[in-house]
């Protein structure tokens, strides 16, 4: 296959199947308060399903990428996608809430080994200057599963039955599969790979930008874990902040679209400066400024954290060399679900204080931490040439 050409469609299967992972992973939060009662649990004890999801990617999501090492990354993602399968079902057909915790971890383990190489089997189908490009597709599913996927989840799960949802979801996860299987060319495989070195030359660089992605997502979440206090101060009721969400939600998915060309357009500016935007924007959201201009700063939000998800991932994929992007691609979902989990703790924190009001502000003051890292990015990068010959942003960086 030509990898400068014909490599639509099987971006298209990795997208729908980063929509369908992405929908197993929040579809609990759509859906608590009817498996709560379904399960005979409390909310607050339902929403471990939530939150353990996060802990359990970050436990095993870089043992999970070495033990699978040796395997060719079609067949890590196939078998990713089968393990959720069988996990949605199990969560479907759960009697107990024990037996329905145990699935999610389980589901949360395959998500995290997925994740930590779809990215780089995306990038591995194209040439190294239409990488941004290719992750925007890839990508674009989850920012698809939060406008799509996630709200009809729900309503099929409040007008049918939260476990036909989550059988639902098994399916899908069956013919993203399938669809993978027949479209999507192997890379790699036929031959054995040597296991990596532990610290690869280009690890410092892929830690660097993890670091830069940890701050700015817990900026990030800080505030929209807050969403509906944040908006109240901006003169929104808690009525409209659905409204709100929506605006945010078409900016993300605009964001998206154009965040590939971006990427490649600027391959060393396009991530320093989103974050610079994002921790510019989350400040000017929690300044008096009246609901039209609040609306216009969520809609730009989520413009910039459609982006950031893109470029990050792409400037990671660049860095990093052939034999490190797996394990590149289990670091940076390890960091980047730490800081989504801190960014809900800030947010937890500042309202324990009574410093909703100042909540933008203290996000902003994290996210604007994330160019520390990035902008020791340049100098890194001569030190931590990979040999990864598709790689003309490392060559260049000599």
């Amino acid at each position: 296959m030509n990898r400068s050409k014909g490599f639509l469609i099987p971006l298209l299967a990795l997208g729908a199947a980063t929509f369908t992972t992405v929908s197993s992973e929040m579809m609990p939060a759509g859906v608590l308060d009817s498996m709560s009662s379904s399960l005979s649990v409390d909310v607050s004890t339902a929403g471990l399903l939530v939150t353990g999801w996060a802990g359990t990617i970050a436990l095993t999501g870089i043992p999970l990428v070495r033990l699978t090492m040796r395997w060719s990354r079609k067949s890590v993602v196939l078998a990713s996608l089968g393990v959720l399968a069988a996990a949605n079902l199990v969560t479907a057909l759960a009697p107990t809430y024990a037996m329905a915790l145990v699935a999610r971890m389980v589901a949360a383990g395959a998500h995290g080994l997925f994740w930590a190489v779809v990215v780089a089997y995306g990038a591995s189908l194209v040439p190294a200057e239409r990488v941004g490009r290719a992750l925007s597709i890839v990508l674009a599913g989850p920012t698809v599963a939060g406008l799509v996927g996630v709200p009809l989840g729900t309503q099929v799960a409040h007008q049918i039955g939260w476990r036909v949802t989550f059988a639902a979801l098994a399916t899908l996860c069956l013919l993203c599969a399938a669809a993978i299987g027949t479209l999507v060319p192997p890379v790699g495989d036929g031959t054995v790979r040597p296991e990596p070195e532990r610290w690869d030359r280009s690890a410092r660089s892929v830690l660097m930008v993890a670091g830069g992605g940890f701050f700015s997502l817990i900026g990030y979440y800080a505030v929209f874990t807050f969403v509906v206090p944040v908006s109240a101060a901006a003169g929104i009721g808690a009525g409209a902040v659905p409204g709100v969400l929506l605006a945010s939600g078409i900016g993300g998915f605009a964001g998206v679209l154009v965040a590939g060309r971006i990427g490649d357009r600027w391959p060393r500016a396009a991530l320093p400066a989103t974050a610079l935007a994002l921790a510019v924007v989350t400040a000017g959201m929690g300044m008096p400024s009246g609901p039209i201009v609040y609306v216009i700063l969520v809609t730009l939000w989520g413009v910039l954290i459609g982006i950031l998800p893109v470029v990050l991932q792409a400037r990671v994929m660049r860095l990093a060399s052939e034999q490190f992007r797996n394990t590149a691609g289990s670091i940076l979902i390890t960091v980047l679900n730490l800081g989504i989990g801190l960014g809900a703790g800030l947010g937890s924190l500042a309202s324990s204080l009574g410093l909703l009001t100042f909540l933008p502000a203290i996000a902003a003051a994290v996210a604007i931490l994330a160019l520390g890292p990035l902008s020791l990015l340049r100098s890194s990068s001569r030190e931590d040439r990979s040999g990864n010959v598709a790689d003309r942003e490392l060559r260049h960086a000599e």
